[in-house]
């Protein structure tokens, strides 16, 4: 079922887009970055997670003032303006008995409403949130993350913090999530944003909920800390507060099962093995290639064209670009080198200076793999010295780099083909 999107107007006239779908007790979801409707209608990983409430509620999602389809302009950035927006599309369509679900910074406003209003809200469900989050970071790491976000093109921003809050996701569903932070609000909107999730505090607040509340938290949240999540169960009166494996931030990712079972079993609601409405995701192969790619994400192009050459020439490569989204990253990248043939480095400085690739490189370097650095700037290793001091290195430089392609993928033929005739001698 499509959910039927539609618009009301908040206390400052502005309009509020909001979207519902399923059929059942309401379910208002409040958004956690920004915006829902897009990213509903954008990942797979989001539909999956709404649309398993769906099957036994009607599913209420909205955009902030300032984000996705609501209007973009705004000027005020509080508590109260998020608490008011929520209490507009509620009382729009008419909902007097409701489940409030807050993720992240979303959190502390439906815990206000579920204090003001303890007579309509059935349920309340917290998720990686908190009741004052700025206690548990730093004031510089503040400004920093803030500055960056309001910078024209935040890209470094929207990358650093979808980097933190999805650790182990895999580098295109991070650009795919930074294009649609980009898309859903403007750099000054997302600073501001970030500024008021800085100093939301709902504190005095949480003793007043009288409603029953489930309370979970990814003990290895590295965007706002487990503490923060143990804090908020203990500050709500009888609150149950469930810790989750993992270190990814969102809900969406990582371990959706357990998630989803734990709300299902909060609100009464039958927990079912449903595998047919799950992401049509492919797995993840991780064996029979000649090569791993590993590179810094500045270097990104440059994978690109050298992984588009090898495979046009009948080398079968392997970058990180494979990894299926949602997937354990780091498992899944170690056993791509691990079962291939051979590991290509795309030297550069930003490589040299990159923790990932020299983890990388160490793997492939343990697991005795032919290391191929290929030098797409003039530049030694300093870093990477050691994991590469027997290697020859295959200059690609001066630019384009297309001019030297056909070189490596000769060398890199027979690198492979010396290390099958290897182990044909050692049979």
């Amino acid at each position: 079922m499509e959910p039927r999107i539609g618009f009301c107007t908040n206390a400052v006239g502005a309009h509020i887009a909001y979207a519902t779908w399923g059929q059942g007790p309401a379910m208002v979801i409040s958004p956690s970055y920004f915006a829902a409707i897009t990213p509903y209608k954008t990942l797979p990983e989001v539909r999956y997670a709404l649309d398993s409430f769906a099957r036994y509620h009607t599913v209420v999602i909205y955009d902030q003032q300032g984000a996705g389809l609501s209007d973009r302009n705004r000027t005020v950035f509080t508590l109260e303006s998020e608490l008011s927006d929520l209490e507009t599309v509620i009382d729009h369509l008419k909902l007097n008995s409701l489940i409030l679900f807050g993720a992240s910074m979303s959190g502390p406003i439906v815990t206000a409403y579920a204090a003001k209003y303890p007579e309509r809200v059935t349920h309340l469900v917290l998720y990686g949130t908190y009741a004052n989050y700025g206690k548990f970071i730093t004031e510089e790491f503040k400004a920093s993350l803030v500055s960056l976000l309001r910078q024209p093109d935040n890209w470094i921003g929207r990358r650093t913090v979808l980097s933190i809050a999805g650790p182990q996701s895999p580098i295109d569903y991070l650009e795919w999530l930074v294009g649609l932070m980009k898309d859903v609000t403007t750099p000054e909107n997302a600073g501001h944003f970030m500024e008021m999730h800085y100093t939301l505090d709902v504190t005095h607040l949480c003793p007043l909920v009288q409603t029953p509340t489930i309370v979970m938290h990814r003990k290895g949240d590295l965007l706002i800390d487990f503490k923060a999540g143990l804090e908020l169960a203990s500050l709500i009166p009888n609150a149950r507060f469930v810790p989750l494996e993992g270190t990814i931030h969102f809900y969406f990712l990582g371990d959706t099962e357990s998630f989803l079972n734990n709300i299902f079993e909060f609100l009464n609601d039958p927990i079912t093995d449903d595998k047919a409405t799950k992401p049509a995701r492919p797995a993840t192969k991780t064996s029979g290639h000649d090569v791993f790619i590993s590179f810094a994400f500045e270097d990104k192009e440059a994978a690109a064209k050298i992984y588009t050459h090898l495979k046009g020439s009948g080398i079968c490569p392997f970058w990180c670009e494979e990894i299926t989204a949602g997937g354990d990253y780091p498992q899944l990248l170690g056993e791509a080198i691990r079962n291939s043939k051979s590991f290509l480095l795309v030297l550069s400085d930003s490589s040299d200076n990159s923790a990932s690739v020299r983890k990388e490189t160490t793997i492939a370097h343990n697991n005795k793999k032919p290391i191929i650095p290929v030098r797409i700037k003039n530049i030694l290793p300093k870093n990477l010295e050691y994991l590469t001091a027997n290697s020859l290195f295959y200059d690609a430089f001066p630019q384009p780099l297309e001019q030297h392609l056909l070189r490596l993928t000769n060398d890199i033929k027979k690198t492979i083909s010396s290390k099958v005739d290897k182990k044909e001698k050692i049979k």
